[in-house]
């Protein structure tokens, strides 16, 4: 049908519509102003490259007004017959063309014209088609208006997937498949627009995977992706469909749900735990998983979603240092929080700038009274808290990762405190005994270090003390670095001993020559039966591998002749000794060399 309108009022509305290419509405007010200006009964964009076999309409208008989009099957109709490239048209008799095409019959359309929609490369997205309830008629004018519509419409189209397209790289975890952390702080940022009733609150928990870092390390990181995505498919398809499921960094999940009340937040978080009772089966192998959880509850209408995660954050790092599995956010917990914090800050201080201190404690022969040696141990000294106490930093220092450090200060400063005391004319019967942690035995570089820190001494003169808990860590590494050091002349003796779960069959590969009896059985000798029994076998077994023993913690007279009488060799504690600063143990009970 020809318009009525000039060939340069055509174009400078048609102009004037596609200009408002990237606004919302862009796409229903172009089928109405193409509409008026061919004079046409129907115009619609349908879009067709999601399914090949039915089209989705995008806009319609219908006589003088916005129509409801709709889906329909292509086939029968003429929208299945627009081409790649060209227009297609039934001038008229499309119904008779077409009877299976309820809608045009309905619709009492006469004649059709569709322009096929295309991307820049050339691929086909949908089709513009003109409708009207007459024989049509179109100009090359009014083919013109089509053609730029329909270029302007594919280019719309292009950007919306294209925008699409980015949005899912940029909001979707590719390991997991589901939304990453950009999409979980917007998801909070727009949680309070939620649909709740005036008691529902918003609960967040965040799910850490234990020890995922040892999977990693032993299995490889293409096993730990396999192992994430078997854990987040696991979550995905049984928590309730309320639930809002997102990966939150390496090894933690965020969880989102409305709640309505704390308790009925931690038996969701209960029932996340029950679902990793059941191995998950990843690459022919089954992998046990065990969670932490650490879980905030707010109030919707008062959603502060940053502070939210927070105290969630804060919640699952007091699980995983605590031991319990669940925690949910309290108050307190973020004063701790920070006083941890300072005092990290303060040690780091410290450590780095000569304000850490070792004091030594005697080790006697329970027999002769005689020194046997004696145990270096870390003692910290602040301007403004005064003494604090090793159970708050070296569990802090674990867990910073600051454990290879300070054992390389503990282990130069007390190399160098004996070689000191060598010049200064004293002798230390027997070994200097110095700890080392589970992070120390993990560095590869332990060996050469510990070479570096005891250059100007004999390493006879050092025994290294391991606790039973760092045996399990790593056993082989473990194993293959103690005889690197024992080559070298360091002995070892096992600290804490009947506190941890090692292999026996691993101590007797161990080599080491000495055993130490933990304080908690010496502290109820020799009134409690069953202690007595435990040091007894502990004495024992010693005594079968061959082993010096060393009790711990001896802090009575009583204690003491006890050990004496079972055949405990040697002992430390407050009856022999407090640890004492290098000078005062000097004097105290050190002996000249003889000359």
């Amino acid at each position: 049908m020809q318009s009525l309108l000039s060939t340069e009022e055509v174009f400078r509305q048609l102009a004037d519509v596609l200009s408002q290419s990237g606004y919302p509405n862009f796409l229903p007010t172009l089928v109405q102003r193409v509409a008026e200006i061919l004079m046409v009964d129907y115009c619609l964009i349908a879009e067709t490259s999601s399914n090949p076999t039915q089209a989705q309409t995008l806009a319609v208008w219908g006589k003088g007004k916005l129509l409801s989009n709709i889906t329909y099957p292509l086939k029968g109709t003429p929208c299945e017959t627009v081409p790649e490239r060209e227009p297609c048209l039934y001038a008229q008799g499309v119904c008779q063309a077409f009877p299976e095409d309820q809608l045009l019959v309905d619709l009492g359309v006469e004649s059709y014209l569709g322009m096929p929609i295309l991307t820049s490369t050339g691929k086909k997205l949908g089709l513009l088609c003109i409708m009207t309830a007459s024989p049509l008629q179109i100009s090359d004018i009014g083919r013109e208006v089509l053609r730029i519509a329909a270029a302007q419409i594919g280019a719309e189209l292009e950007r919306t997937q294209s925008a699409s397209f980015i949005r899912k790289l940029t909001y979707r975890d590719n390991v997991t498949q589901l939304p990453n952390r950009a999409h979980l702080l917007e998801k909070l940022q727009h949680w309070h627009q939620q649909p709740f009733n005036a008691t529902t609150a918003l609960g967040i928990a965040l799910i850490d995977i234990c020890r995922f870092k040892e999977l990693n390390d032993i299995f490889s990181y293409k096993i730990g992706d396999e192992v994430l995505h078997a854990a987040a498919r696991r979550m995905r398809d049984e928590l309730p469909e309320s639930c809002y499921l997102a990966r939150y960094s390496a090894d933690e999940f965020a969880l989102l749900a409305p709640v309505n009340s704390a308790q009925e937040l931690h038996l969701l978080c209960r029932s996340v735990q029950q679902m990793f009772l059941a191995p998950l089966s990843c690459a022919g192998k089954e992998f046990a998983i065990d969670v932490n959880l650490g879980c905030a509850l707010s109030a919707v209408p008062d959603l502060n979603g940053t502070e939210l995660l927070r105290c969630a954050s804060i919640a699952l790092a007091e699980a995983k240092q605590s031991g319990h599995d669940i925690k949910l956010f309290e108050p307190a917990m973020s004063q701790a929080l920070s006083q941890r914090q300072k005092v990290l800050e303060k040690f780091l201080l410290a450590l780095r700038s000569g304000k850490l201190s070792l004091h030594y404690q005697p080790q006697f022969k329970l027999a002769s009274g005689e020194l046997s040696g004696a145990e270096a141990l870390c003692r910290w000294y602040d301007d403004e808290w005064g003494w604090i106490s090793p159970v708050t930093f070296i569990p802090l220092a674990e867990e910073r990762g600051l454990m290879p450090e300070l054992g390389n200060w503990v282990m130069q400063t007390a190399c160098r405190q004996l070689s000191l005391w060598q010049q200064k004319g004293y002798s230390l019967p027997g070994r200097l005994s110095v700890n080392v942690s589970a992070r120390q035995l993990e560095n590869e570089q332990l060996v050469s270090e510990f070479s570096r820190c005891s250059s100007g001494i004999s390493p006879q003169q050092i025994e290294l003390e391991f606790t039973e808990s760092l045996i399990m860590r790593n056993p082989e590494q473990s194993l293959r670095q103690m005889a690197d050091l024992e080559a070298m002349g360091f002995s070892w003796a096992i600290d804490d001993f009947g506190t941890g779960y090692s292999s026996l069959a691993y101590l007797t590969r161990f080599r080491a020559t000495t055993l130490k009896i933990d304080r908690a059985f010496v502290n109820n000798i020799p009134g409690d039966h069953h202690h007595n029994m435990v040091v007894k076998t502990i004495l024992a077994m010693a005594n079968s591998l061959n082993m010096v023993t060393i009790a711990e913690g001896v802090e009575t007279a009583e204690q003491a002749v006890y050990l004496q009488q079972l055949g405990c060799e040697r002992a430390q504690g407050y009856w022999f000794g407090r640890p004492v600063s290098a000078n005062e143990f000097a004097d105290k009970w050190l002996l000249p060399l003889q000359r």
